[in-house]
């Protein structure tokens, strides 16, 4: 933070929330005025330059930066940024008439073309014309092209000369946000349970606001109920914002919202332009679009006169931004909505332990149609054959798919196998910048680091023991998706993961190709299990069911009890008869036959005692410290050198470590880890003890980071 002089001339214009343009060096940077205080330091102040012609910050999102700011002991500036209008983390231009302004942003959104494959990759002629049909065929048979742009590796003169030979088809493709919404849908009639929770929902915007968890069983109706207060909240002309985890669910749900509600629903999420960004945030702020949906940044989004936060899916771990400043979304949502006096609703069908234990519940527990749950089928794969797909799983999708019907598969990681290894001498391929085992990747085979993206061929011998002995180990998306085209060649199938689903518009392009008639797979990550309302699915299953559990983490056992029950909930959601199948080498693990029974309140109340036991969240609050560095030495010295002085410092707060951790990007790092009973009772220590520190760690090339409630330990 930097203080400035505001000139008399500028006194009535720079107010706090103002962008103003201020000295610095030579160059003229972007400052927000957050006060006007007197200055903290002696000395002569710097004026500033002008006040920047922009929408200021409004009040109530300058404090919510601040408070940030102080919570998740972050750099003010890095929180200010995500409450700025768009341009306002870029250049500053002077008009001709001597005024500031922000540089604009680059020309609105290219036409985008879809390419689809028609021929075999090795038929597409040259060896450019092969690269861009190899690419078409990871992509699962279809890519985007942005006009008159291009994709890297993929120019479009390439493209167009291959859609004249008859190798691929070219055509203009249907964003997942253009377009004006066609006309109203009609709202179907509530449930009881529905209607008790809407009254809840209203009852809370006419009083002041409020959280409430609303736990609802796949396909209970959830989004109807969001529907309805959002229209409630409307009709006392307050505004709404929507938050779903990722931006993959954004266009189902965005075809649902402006279907009902009209044009008046703005979309924000980082894949938009910033062109676009800058057009959704004037409709937003000139009362154009008063309900706003998006992933986690959209609550920030300046809506007037709040009157309802629905936080969907809550229990994703997507809600935390894994980047400086570590903010949660869902608390960030909980405290914008205290201080706007807004309704918060929390929905999912497997919530946190945190939210179940601390929010009045509203509950839908049957689906909305009055179909029943699919009851699962746990697979014990120690009594399976080789492969990743048991035999009654291959059975299912035989059968579903001769009747013309469609199964999503679920498999835990992506990539074909897991890891390289020689079953000679034991050597695994591993990361030399990370210290983790590379992944197995098909089409073309290669060996990739999902940490830091680093590739290596796969190596024919052994470079230990020299024997022409590699194996793979473990199965990934791309393993689950051979298998399946050797067992059910009939379907069709749609690989879904962060490798197919890249680039915009890809995920609604692949659900598009899934929903298509016929049989069809849908095959992937996690995200497939997210929320996605799809027809005439009558089989889902979980491949490795209990991997997460291999992972060290308090949240081990939610994250693979919520995986099972949200692919569970994908099935028979139209009333169709469904087979769930749930495989596991560990079929007796707590969570596998829990999940399987959907018996949400009997593992929430388990995991609730688990916690307590062991003085976890929601029982305690953690902190947790990352001190990286290229020397090891040093990582080390300054690492034990802050937990000390911690340990010191704050004696009602629990310190742990200082813990190696592996190599990340070539970095040594180490955790430290603090639990108090509340975050705030450490914050204030942290931010002294560092800033102590900040001396020795620049001069020994280290840095700390600092994570309040972490997703993981």
């Amino acid at each position: 933070m930097l203080d400035y002089a505001v000139p008399e001339e500028l006194s009535g214009a720079a107010v706090a929330g103002a962008l103003v343009a201020c000295p610095l060096g030579p160059r003229r940077i972007l400052g927000v005025v957050v006060g006007r205080d007197a200055p903290t330091h002696e000395g002569r102040l710097q004026p500033i330059a002008g006040v920047v012609e922009a929408p200021p910050v409004a009040p109530d999102l300058l404090e919510l930066a601040a408070w940030m700011a102080r919570y998740y002991v972050a750099p003010a500036a890095t929180c200010l940024r995500l409450v700025l209008p768009p341009g306002g983390g870029g250049a500053l231009r002077r008009a001709p008439d001597g005024s500031w302004r922000l540089a604009p942003p680059p020309s609105g959104p290219r036409e985008v073309l879809t390419a689809r494959l028609l021929a075999e990759p090795g038929d597409a002629g040259s060896a450019r014309r092969r690269k861009v049909a190899e690419a078409l065929h990871a992509a699962a048979g279809t890519l985007a092209a942005a006009a008159p742009g291009r994709r890297p590796g993929t120019p479009m003169p390439t493209v167009r000369a291959m859609a004249r030979a008859g190798v691929l088809a070219l055509e203009a493709a249907r964003g997942a946000e253009a377009g004006a919404a066609g006309p109203r849908s009609r709202p179907p009639t509530l449930t009881p349970d529905q209607a008790r929770a809407v009254a809840a929902l209203v009852a809370a915007i006419d009083d002041g606001g409020g959280p409430h968890l609303l736990h609802g069983v796949t396909g209970s109706g959830k989004t109807e109920v969001y529907l309805h207060a959002i229209e409630a909240a409307r009709a006392r002309g307050r505004g709404a914002i929507v938050l779903v985890p990722e931006i993959a669910l954004t266009p189902q749900l965005l075809g649902r919202l402006r279907a009902r509600l009209g044009p008046g629903v703005a979309v924000w999420h980082s894949a938009l332009t910033p062109a676009q960004r800058a057009a959704e945030h004037r409709r937003v702020r000139e009362g154009e679009a008063d309900v706003v949906l998006g992933a986690r940044s959209a609550v920030f989004a300046p809506v007037p006169r709040l009157g309802l936060i629905v936080v969907d899916e809550e229990h994703d771990g997507s809600y935390k931004q894994d980047s400086s400043p570590r903010y949660d979304a869902r608390q960030v949502a909980a405290l914008r909505g205290s201080r706007a006096g807004a309704a918060v609703v929390y929905g999912s069908a497997t919530p946190r332990p945190e939210t179940w234990r601390a929010l009045p519940r509203l509950s839908l527990p049957a689906r909305a149609d009055g179909s029943p749950l699919p009851t699962a089928e746990i697979v014990d794969m120690r009594r399976q054959g080789a492969g990743p797909v048991s035999r009654p799983l291959a059975s299912a999708l035989h059968d579903a798919m001769l009747r013309g019907e469609k199964a999503i598969v679920l498999a835990t990681r992506r990539g074909f196998a897991l890891m390289a290894l020689c079953r000679e001498c034991g050597w695994i391929a591993r990361c030399p910048d990370c210290d983790v085992a590379l992944v197995h990747h098909d089409r073309p085979a290669r060996l990739v680091c999902h940490h830091c993206g680093r590739e290596e061929h796969v190596p024919g011998v052994c470079p230990s023991c020299h024997a022409a002995a590699i194996v793979r180990q473990g199965t990934g998306a791309q393993g689950v998706e051979r298998a399946l085209a050797r067992l059910v060649p009939m379907a069709r199938l749609v690989r879904m993961d962060a490798s197919s689903a890249s680039g915009r518009g890809a995920v609604a392009r692949l659900l598009e190709e899934f929903a298509r008639p016929g049989p069809a797979i849908l095959l992937g990550t996690q995200m497939v299990a997210k929320g996605h309302d799809l027809p005439d699915v009558t089989v889902a299953a979980v491949v490795d069911a209990d991997a997460p559990l291999q992972f060290a983490g308090f949240r081990s056992e939610e994250r693979a009890f919520a995986l099972i029950v949200q692919i569970a909930g994908r099935a028979g959601r139209r009333g169709e008869p469904a087979r769930v199948f749930v495989q596991a080498p560990e079929p007796a693990a707590r969570v596998v036959p829990l999940g399987a029974r959907h018996a949400v309140e009997e593992f929430l109340d388990g995991e609730l005692a688990r916690r307590r036991a062991h003085d976890l969240p929601p029982y305690s609050h953690l902190v947790r410290i990352v001190v990286e560095g290229e020397a090891a030495d040093a990582v080390a010295r300054c690492a034990s050198g802050i937990a000390d002085e911690l340990r010191g410092a704050a004696p009602a707060v629990r310190v742990r470590g200082p813990a190696p951790l592996h190599r990340l990007r070539g970095r040594t790092r180490a955790a430290i880890l603090l639990a108090a009973e509340r975050a705030t009772l450490v914050t204030p220590h942290i931010r002294s003890t560092l800033a102590a520190w900040e001396g020795e760690l620049r001069r020994a090339g280290v840095r700390a980071g600092v994570d309040v409630d972490p997703q993981e330990t």
